[in-house]
């Protein structure tokens, strides 16, 4: 019987099957491919640029456990601190948090946590019974870039690190383009600079890898993490997006690659000249920056401590 063989090394019964190159990667090889495609996506998209002091976002889940250690293990004099938000889903968050108080205990990084329920008196869940209870994801969204980007700079880090990855990316592009919403997409990018004294700006470190490279990222460094999806996101159309683009992807090989190529080289560009920055202005009840008087973050605060009260 034939046995396969690494595509790098050689050696026999390979460990990794990467679907998109179908190439077959031993664990030692598969570890070296995944962290110098992490250095290779920092210098192509000029990360080291605003890579000064970095908060590391955490949810505990593969994608930003992978970005930790990958991180970790390819630039080992980052000056980075992992941030994490207890988002007060029952079962999920105290998971989540355990893994990721695991590996930052394991690697040595400090941790900066924020408890939702502490500090902001809701949790995620409150919403379910607003009128926006359908749209959890989006509510989850607004809420956790707000929180981050507060929380980087008032820690004074200057960029936070997000582990979206390829599939994350193409889902939401896919999204967007499909709807129209050009001035939504002209944001998703693998960099975005501050343009405001009180906005960090933004890094995508696995912007190139999919779930799976993650995935098996993990499993080749025994990283922890939180293995559950989210309960809140079951009927989402999010997750049945990602399997639209998993079929569009057997009619289409590399189609993921291919729609965020065309996305930041060749639609991005033209983006930046008709598609005009939103101007900044500080929020009139927290003072962080927004495009209108009260920004997301507190007008969904508002909405849910009313049906707490």
């Amino acid at each position: 019987m034939k046995l396969f063989k690494c595509s790098r090394c050689g050696r026999e019964n390979p460990r990794y099957f990467v679907s998109h190159m179908k190439r077959a990667l031993c664990k030692d090889c598969y570890i070296s491919y995944f962290e110098k495609k992490v250095k290779n996506t920092f210098i192509k998209y000029n990360m080291y640029n605003v890579a000064s002091k970095v908060g590391v976002a955490l949810s505990g889940g593969k994608d930003s456990q992978a970005l930790l250690r990958a991180l970790y293990n390819v630039f080992p004099n980052l000056d980075m601190k992992g941030i994490y938000i207890n988002l007060g889903i029952s079962g999920y968050s105290s998971e989540s948090e355990k893994a990721v108080r695991r590996l930052c205990g394991e690697l040595g990084v400090d941790l900066i946590t924020y408890n939702l329920k502490e500090s902001g008196g809701f949790v995620i869940p409150d919403f379910k019974n607003s009128r926006i209870g359908r749209r959890m994801c989006g509510v989850c969204g607004t809420v956790k870039r707000y929180l981050l980007n507060r929380i980087a700079v008032e820690n004074g880090l200057s960029t936070v690190a997000t582990g979206h990855n390829l599939d994350d990316t193409v889902e939401v592009l896919f999204e967007l383009y499909l709807n129209g919403k050009l001035e939504e997409a002209v944001r998703i990018r693998p960099v975005s600079l501050s343009t405001h004294r009180k906005l960090a700006n933004r890094i995508k470190p696995l912007i190139e890898l999919t779930d799976e490279e993650d995935l098996y990222y993990v499993d080749a460094t025994d990283t922890p993490y939180h293995a559950s999806w989210c309960p809140l996101v079951r009927g989402s159309r999010m997750v049945g997006r990602k399997e639209l683009i998993r079929e569009i992807e057997q009619k289409i090989p590399n189609y993921r690659h291919i729609l965020f190529k065309s996305h930041v080289k060749r639609i991005l560009p033209k983006l930046d000249k008709i598609v005009k920055p939103p101007e900044l202005v500080e929020c009139e009840v927290c003072g962080m920056p927004t495009v209108s008087r009260v920004c997301s973050f507190c007008r969904l605060t508002r909405r849910v401590l009313k049906l707490n009260a």
